[in-house]
């Protein structure tokens, strides 16, 4: 799911470059099309040039973060689809839905954006979940939606499929928290209109530029960066809130739970391996209840045995062991670990 933040992250930073070069050159051009006799700008006016890039800006960002939701959104269901087996134990809230989500996009194969999409498999795939209990669900009739992606309809597409009130769990996710605390006083019980105004602001612009509407009110660069980078924060705090559920479901199917003897400087996690073999490629799952998110990975940097490094531990063989890992960990948390 990172790459997916990344892809979106990137493609944000590249937009903020393009819209510079963008203004350079258009200053040099402007310089040369002045000196000509038949230049274009005596009929393309600068302000219809300004509205033609303010456009064009505003459906990039709004199009890279509609993309990104959409596939969270995707990677996260394939994934608890991965770890549960069965249909009867997926989330109640994808149980419900998936036979009107299911009939909802065979009404709408002849849409363009559903053209790959088989009817047969459609109904293929909710035979088998429906008689053979399998837990491999049609993600397309999930995925599918008709609104834009206002933090109203982020909370209606997600709680579909069982994570519910995003929009007042994801103020308490890093880095949105930090940039609400700063410019939303009493942030948590504020209304998603004034939690949310920028985001709310691009999808107006969307639709009134998607369809046609006449003097769509600029705004200039430096506030056009904060909506961008506003879209950084928010789409990260996104990302954050839907992993924090995916490491919850892991966690709850893992039953290798580790029994600690102490914590030492909030980074070094000592425990007896029950025969489990461990090395720097296993991973810690840490389990928080006062903390967002309550549920993260830590990696191992270090092993050590009898105050000696080592590389791993054997398998069958039980010993007491210290591992250093690269996030502060605390005695009131739990902990499971994950090896190959």
């Amino acid at each position: 799911m990172r790459n997916i933040l990344s892809d979106f992250q990137k493609e944000m930073d590249l937009l903020k470059l393009y819209i510079d070069f963008q203004n350079a050159s258009y200053k040099n051009q402007s310089k040369i099309e002045k000196t000509k006799a038949d230049s274009v700008l005596k009929s393309l006016t600068i302000s219809k040039i300004k509205q033609f890039d303010f456009n064009s800006h505003i459906i990039s960002i709004y199009g890279a973060y509609e993309h990104f939701v959409e596939q969270l959104f995707v990677k996260y269901l394939n994934e608890i689809c991965s770890i549960i087996k069965s249909y009867n134990l997926l989330p109640e809230e994808i149980q419900k839905n998936n036979l009107n989500k299911t009939l909802e996009i065979i009404k709408q194969l002849d849409y363009r954006k559903n053209k790959n999409v088989k009817p047969e498999k459609l109904i293929e795939i909710l035979h088998k979940n429906i008689n053979e209990n399998s837990s491999v669900i049609n993600i397309d009739a999930f995925k599918n939606h008709s609104a834009n992606f206002r933090i109203t309809v982020i909370d209606a597409y997600f709680s579909e499929i069982g994570i519910k009130n995003i929009s007042s769990l994801i103020r308490q996710y890093e880095p949105l928290k930090s940039f609400l605390t700063i410019n939303v006083s009493d942030f948590a019980s504020k209304k998603n209109s004034i939690v949310f105004p920028i985001l709310e602001h691009i999808c107006d612009l969307r639709n009134d530029i998607a369809h046609g509407v006449n003097n769509v009110q600029l705004i200039n660069k430096s506030i056009l960066f904060e909506y961008i980078d506003f879209m950084k924060i928010f789409t990260t705090s996104l990302y954050e809130l839907i992993n924090n559920n995916y490491l919850s479901k892991i966690y709850e199917s893992n039953n290798d739970e580790i029994e600690v003897i102490s914590i030492f400087n909030k980074e070094i996690l000592c425990f007896n391996t029950k025969g489990k073999k461990v090395d720097r490629t296993s991973k810690i799952l840490v389990k928080s209840e006062n903390h967002f998110p309550n549920v993260f990975l830590a990696n191992i940097k270090d092993i050590q045995h009898n105050k000696v490094s080592i590389a791993n531990t054997e398998l069958n063989k039980n010993i007491d062991i210290g591992i250093l890992v690269d996030k502060k960990i605390k005695n009131t948390m739990n902990f499971k670990l994950i090896t190959e």
